[in-house]
């Protein structure tokens, strides 16, 4: 008699199976470009809640397609150099050939996006944003080798449009406030990006790429990291002050302390890939003390009505 035993599952085949299948999703949120898609969502949603402006899922969705295929056309394109400085991620995209298809996928539902909820100019506008983030990797980039930090500077251009993209996409005019709010994404944005290439300085080097660490040397970028993030808090504190911005605002103080932590986790352990992921998930973060904030200020208001 065979054993009914015999169809009994495996506990430990099954646990084996859910890890192997959590460790690919988390691959491919981290390497396939997901991260970065995620944070470009959340900043366009922080700009919702900072101006008190409604914000619908085609937005959110039309803001990760433009960004989802950017990143993961950059990691595949530069898979062969991140072999000395993020190797797990060249394995991981190593003869990947999906950034094509995601790209053909991508322009086809923007599109369609772009006819039905909004205007010409709003998608000529997003369709710039993908096509600039598309030939950074083969083209803008390599300026860097006669421009210091110019991908830097690029890349914090591209995504400080974001915050005028998101008063374009609802034909809302642009003011005083969305300029200083682009002006804080562009200094974070340039901080977080040279602290990636603190990590890829080597690779950077190799290839004759003038960026920050490259050309201070002796990690004296660091420094320079630390004046950014105060200058970025101190931007929005003047904004607070002259009414430019709402108080809600300085709910971005405490992100000041948390970039400093992780520039002294990097600083402290420079070949630790976990210490960069907390300066990449820093637009979920803008998202969340923003989100925190203005719910606290509701209860504030509640709990003083009730008293």
């Amino acid at each position: 008699m065979v054993s009914m035993f015999k169809y009994v599952p495996n506990n430990n085949n099954i646990s084996i199976d859910v890890e192997k299948m959590l460790l690919a999703i988390w691959k491919e949120f981290i390497f396939g470009g997901h991260l970065f898609a995620l944070g470009a969502t959340c900043v366009v949603a922080m700009c919702s809640l900072l101006f008190g402006l409604p914000i619908g899922l085609d937005l959110l969705l039309v803001t990760y397609l433009i960004f989802y295929p950017i990143y993961l056309y950059d990691y595949t394109q530069g898979a062969t150099d991140d072999v000395l400085t993020n190797s797990a991620r060249a394995n991981y995209l190593s003869g990947n050939k999906k950034a094509y298809f995601v790209i053909a996928g991508s322009v086809a539902v923007l599109t369609m996006l772009f006819i039905h909820f909004s205007n010409s100019i709003t998608m000529l506008l997003g369709f710039a944003v993908l096509v600039l983030g598309l030939l950074y990797s083969c083209y803008f980039k390599k300026l860097t080798k006669k421009i210091i930090a110019f991908k830097n500077f690029f890349v914090s251009a591209v995504w400080a449009l974001l915050v005028l993209f998101f008063f374009f996409y609802y034909s809302v005019p642009i003011t005083a406030a969305a300029l200083i709010m682009a002006g804080f994404v562009f200094t974070r944005m340039v901080a977080i990006q040279i602290l990636f290439d603190v990590r890829d300085v080597d690779g950077d080097r190799k290839n004759g790429l003038l960026t920050i660490p490259v050309v201070m040397g002796n990690h004296k970028e660091f420094g320079l990291l630390k004046c950014l993030n105060i200058a970025s808090i101190a931007l929005l504190s003047f904004a607070v002050y002259f009414h430019i911005l709402p108080l809600i605002s300085l709910s971005f103080v405490p992100v000041m302390f948390y970039a400093f932590s992780y520039i002294r986790k990097v600083k402290s352990s420079m070949n630790n890939y976990a210490c960069y992921l907390l300066a990449a998930v820093e637009p979920i973060v803008w998202f969340s003390v923003v989100f925190f904030g203005s719910n606290l200020g509701k209860l504030t208001v509640l709990v003083s009505i009730m008293l």
